[in-house]
């Protein structure tokens, strides 16, 4: 009986299966691994704190389009996500990371049903234990860079596209995922309307979209989405004033970043692109560790194999006037490499590309398995994702977490704790910081009060990109004054504040200095 229902419903179980792997691997101790806190994780959610409880983000905007930040601006969407976890569970790590985790969870159940339209079941269950088991996808599901929410969004618009080919009414829900897409990541602003704009041509040609009511309206809804950051834009070009309303704001920022796309640095953003793809790792830690890479290093030939079929079949369908789901996987590679190489680029600024790797690499390995149908073959490649997933979980819950103890300045939050405590012993005494520590995680740690922020910071290097805090409040980042104030420091900088004779309290990789 048990049996004839194991084998009844197999593929439900392994399914299943797959998705407690997901949720295991993207959940195990959320609030404390990744260790310590990124400066632009502490920033979003520090905003969505602000946002929820003084109506207003760190620099005074109601419900900004997009937030000011450090100066230059930073996108929106992950703090308006943050909120009602925060409002549930306060400021926390866990609770600003739930929303990367859960949307991470929710990519793998889409990526299933993408590819079972775009292939078949088998390769479906393949394509969602291949995400499931990714380095890239699994790190960047644990913690809250704003960026990182793009290729959720983007799989959810291309999944219900395709789903509107089939019925139309899906493509008034791709139209809402298009659109808050653009709130997930600026860089993508240029990605998205021209991948819609082929998307659009290419199935009217065959005619799986029709202009009727469905498709205008979805137009209409994607425009009035996307409105917002029109106006953003042309406020910040000079074209208009910024735009204050009770209920929202569409803010000027100090400097805007529209010199960032150049061809004129073309070469070297292709080389980043390459050493991406070919390493697997762009120097940063907290998007790949080296050894694994982003889909395992051992899987870059299955990836090639997988490119040469999805361009052979679309060559196939474009000679036999054929429509294929393979053009749509084609053409969104090609749109991505084209806007990565007008900006230097980096792992999580070719996150909606990755997606599409993650297609060819399951192709890739279908293909090798329909070549060679010998079961030895296919169980030794299920066994080596297995066994490199199973050695990836160990190191990043072991080793890396010493590794990155220095990037995320891990014992901030104790070390800015101890040093409150210290500085009630010191009446009027300063708490002077490293710079190295940024004053959105002291904002962060403290959950200082916004309304106060707003009228006591002092910037360093206002217009620049990223503007860093010269004080605020009894916080003044300046360490190289030796005085009877108080010092949270580095732990590579211990040993001068020793030979000042200077009382060390460690905490991880930061340490609060103070005068015997």
């Amino acid at each position: 009986m048990i049996k004839e229902w194991i084998a009844i419903n197999r593929k439900k179980l392994i399914l299943g299966i797959i998705f407690m792997i997901a949720v295991i691997s993207r959940s195990a101790l959320l609030g404390v691994y990744p260790v310590g806190l990124h400066a632009d994780e502490a920033y979003a959610g520090y905003e969505a704190f602000s946002l929820l409880e003084y109506g207003y983000d760190s620099w005074g905007y109601k419900n900004p389009v997009y937030l000011t930040a450090w100066g230059s601006g930073m996108n929106a969407m992950e703090s308006y996500l943050m909120i009602p976890f925060i409002a549930i569970g306060g400021l926390s790590k866990i609770t600003i990371r739930i929303p990367q985790f859960l949307l991470g969870i929710i990519s793998v159940v889409i990526f299933y049903l993408l590819l079972r339209r775009l292939s078949n079941e088998n390769m479906a269950l393949l394509g969602s234990f291949i995400m499931a088991v990714c380095p890239w996808h699994i790190m960047l599901s644990r913690w809250g860079l704003e960026s990182n929410l793009m290729p959720a969004f983007v799989l959810l618009g291309v999944y219900f596209w395709i789903r509107g080919t089939e019925k139309e009414g899906f493509f008034v829900i791709s139209a809402v995922f298009w659109g808050l897409s653009l709130y997930c990541y600026a860089l993508y602003w240029i990605f998205v309307p021209f991948f819609l704009i082929f998307l659009f041509c290419y199935c009217y040609r065959y005619k799986k979209i029709r202009i009727n009511a469905v498709t205008v309206f979805s137009v209409v809804l994607l425009g009035i989405i996307a409105l917002p950051l029109v106006l953003f834009v042309a406020v910040n070009k000079g074209l208009c004033g910024e735009i204050v309303t009770p209920y929202f704001s569409i803010p000027k920022m100090p400097t805007f970043r529209a010199d960032e796309f150049s061809l004129s640095s073309i070469f070297s953003n292709i080389k980043d692109v390459l050493r991406i793809y070919i390493k697997q790792y762009d120097y940063n830690l907290m998007n790949a560790i080296p050894g694994f890479g982003l889909y395992y290093l051992f899987s870059a030939p299955f990836i090639a194999i997988g490119v040469c079929g999805y361009i052979k079949r679309t060559i196939e369908n474009i000679k036999n006037k054929k429509f294929g789901y393979e053009i749509i996987i084609v053409c969104w590679s090609v749109i991505c490499l084209a806007v990565a190489v007008l900006r230097s680029m980096s792992i999580y600024r070719l996150n909606a590309m990755n997606l599409c790797v993650l297609i060819y690499l399951v192709e890739g390995i279908g293909i090798v398995c329909r070549k060679l149908k010998k079961k030895w073959i296919h169980k030794g490649i299920l066994a080596a994702y297995v066994i490199s997933f199973l050695a990836f979980e160990v190191y990043y819950f072991g080793p890396y977490q010493k590794d990155i103890i220095d990037i995320q300045l891990a014992g901030a939050d104790n070390a800015i704790e101890y040093a409150m405590e210290q500085r009630e012993q010191k009446d009027g005494a300063l708490i002077r910081i490293t710079n190295r520590l940024r004053h959105p995680q002291v904002l962060f740690y403290t959950k200082y009060p916004t309304d106060d922020f707003i009228s006591e910071v002092k910037w360093k290097n206002y217009t620049d990109k990223c503007m860093n805090a010269e004080s605020f409040g009894c916080f003044l980042w300046n360490i190289e004054e030796y005085t009877d104030d108080i010092y949270i420091i580095c732990r590579d900088e211990i040993d001068t504040f020793k030979e000042k004779g200077y009382a060390i309290k460690e905490f991880e990789a930061c340490a609060v200095a103070v005068l015997d």
